[in-house]
């Protein structure tokens, strides 16, 4: 499994560098879910941070709690994955084609057992995973997935990020560990 050896070096170094971002959980559904925000009435547009990693495995490979799911997709089948399609389809934001009013707040809730990041990048690219970056197809890291910039954008399992929509145009987000995972929100009445 020469892959896996390659991957783990890059994933390693993420549990390190994740620390415990604080963050609450947030209960809530899907992309369906809309409720009033205490920002100026504004409507929050809503997105789940998914992924399936068995805790069995991913934590025998990466360490304790580098997932604390309860997720069936073992850390074998994650590479192998990656490796024949370039993306893990069951880690993904959910939803990723957003509608929002100007400065809305957009709160993305993690549901997975990893951590993740909803990072606001200028053009999709890798993140600070190499060999995710690899694996994904994603050589040219965006950006704004370097550290320290990148801290502020954690999501640990269970936790959530609030973040606002632009005044105008679009915004894309990508998570900086997994960049295969993205997201565009396109302000209503553009």
């Amino acid at each position: 499994m020469r892959l896996a050896r390659v991957a783990v070096p890059g994933l390693v170094l993420l549990l390190f560098s994740c620390g415990n971002p604080s963050g609450a959980g947030e209960a809530g559904s899907a992309k369906t879910a809309r409720r009033r925000s205490s920002s100026g009435g504004r409507e929050a547009e809503r997105v789940r941070i998914v992924d399936d990693c068995d805790p069995a495995t991913f934590n025998a490979q990466l360490g304790p709690g580098a997932c604390v799911g309860r997720g069936e997709t073992t850390f074998q089948q994650f590479i192998a994955e990656l490796t024949a399609t370039r993306i893990a389809e069951e880690w993904k934001f959910d939803d990723d084609q957003l509608g929002a009013a100007p400065g809305a707040p957009i709160v993305a809730t993690n549901r997975g057992g990893e951590t993740h990041t909803f990072t606001k990048v200028n053009q999709f690219g890798g993140g600070f995973v190499p060999a995710l970056n690899a694996l994904s197809g994603n050589l040219n890291p965006a950006p704004e997935c370097a550290f320290p910039a990148v801290g502020k954008s954690f999501v640990p399992a269970g936790g959530s990020l609030t973040v606002a929509a632009p005044a105008k145009g679009t915004a894309k987000f990508q998570c900086c560990i997994h960049p295969w995972m993205r997201a565009v929100v396109t302000v209503d009445g553009d």
